[in-house]
């Protein structure tokens, strides 16, 4: 059993151990997947956009400009003002060089940044990252910290990077993996303190002591 309400602004971190269904809770929220039980309401008019650890979105054979810029020309339109593709580019570490550079040619480090630039190129209200500081080095992180601080939408966010939960959840739902779902205010710090042992394995059940063999008459 478990209820929550995600409202326009906030910014919801989901904790838990691998297999714990993290990113199966992304997906029901998102409506990418059916509830077995219970019924997920998505608010009016959103528009979403969504990085998923398997990196999607992007084609192999594209280069960078393609990526951002997938309907050709120099422009990029960032939250309704016009960028050009190199001087957007910069913003996030890449050199104006690598815009002809394939995307099959970047390191998982460099594929991140990649993608939040055009997840935030849309004109989206809701952005939804799942695992995006893998592979990050700490000028990338601190840059997606930066960009995400800013980001005036409503963010759901999968991180293994407890710190940069922190710094930026509002609420923090946590999975333990025995199906128990629990949301606290605050990042990870606060889950904790508020939620002592919720990670901890369960204890070893007894096993059943085996019946007592009926009576036989005399």
């Amino acid at each position: 059993p478990f209820t929550t309400r995600i409202m326009r602004g906030d910014r919801v971190a989901i904790v838990g151990p691998n297999g714990a269904g993290k990113t199966t809770l992304i997906k029901l929220l998102l409506g990418e997947l059916p509830a077995d039980e219970g019924e997920v309401v998505l608010g009016a008019n959103l528009e979403i956009a969504y990085i998923d650890q398997a990196r999607a979105d992007l084609a192999a054979d594209m280069t960078l400009r393609d990526a951002l810029t997938p309907l050709g020309g120099d422009q990029v339109m960032v939250r309704g003002q016009p960028k050009h593709v190199a001087a957007y580019a910069k913003e996030f570490l890449f050199r104006e060089s690598q815009l002809r550079q394939p995307v099959k040619s970047l390191s998982g480090g460099e594929r991140n940044p990649l993608l939040l630039s055009r997840a935030l190129a849309k004109p989206a209200n809701l952005l939804v990252l799942d695992e995006p500081t893998n592979d990050l080095d700490m000028d990338t992180l601190e840059l997606l910290e930066e960009l995400l601080a800013d980001f005036d939408g409503t963010l759901i966010l999968v991180s293994p990077d407890l710190d940069f939960i922190d710094r930026l959840a509002t609420s923090t739902i946590g999975l333990d993996g025995t199906g128990r779902a629990v949301e606290t205010p605050g990042g990870w710090t606060d889950f904790v303190e508020q939620n002592p042992g919720f990670f901890d394995l369960p204890a070893a059940r007894p096993a059943p002591k085996p019946a007592a063999a009926p009576a036989r008459p005399e």
